[in-house]
C-alpha cells in the first residue's frame, strides 16, 4: 500500500504531537503521587516502576575514541625557470 509524501507528512506531525502530549502528560502524572507514599500509586506507576527495573542500569563509560595520522613531509623541488626564446620566424634573405 502505497501512502502520498503529504499523508505522511501529516501522520508523522499527528505522531509527534501525540507523542509531545503525552510526555507532558506523564511528567505531570507523575507529580501527582510525590506526597503519596509507595503503596498508593495507580496501576500505571507501579507498572511504569516495574518497566524500569527490569531495564538493566549502569554508567556510561564512553572512552574518546582518537584518530591517528601519519604525518608526510614532502619536499618540493627546486625548479629555475630562464627564459628562452624558441620561436624562429623566417625573414626575408638577406641581400649581399
Amino acid at each position: 500500500m502505497y501512502i502520498s509524501v503529504t499523508n505522511r507528512r501529516f501522520i508523522a506531525i499527528w505522531l509527534s504531537a501525540i507523542l509531545l502530549i503525552m510526555s507532558v502528560a506523564a511528567s505531570a502524572h507523575s507529580v501527582e503521587h510525590i506526597d503519596e507514599g509507595a503503596k498508593t500509586h495507580c496501576t500505571l506507576c507501579f507498572h511504569q516502576h516495574q518497566f524500569d527495573q527490569v531495564l538493566p542500569q549502569q554508567d556510561a563509560n564512553l572512552e574518546f575514541i582518537y584518530q591517528q595520522y601519519d604525518v608526510i613531509i614532502t619536499v618540493q623541488p627546486t625548479l629555475i625557470l630562464s627564459h628562452s626564446v624558441t620561436y624562429l620566424s623566417r625573414a626575408p634573405p638577406a641581400s649581399l
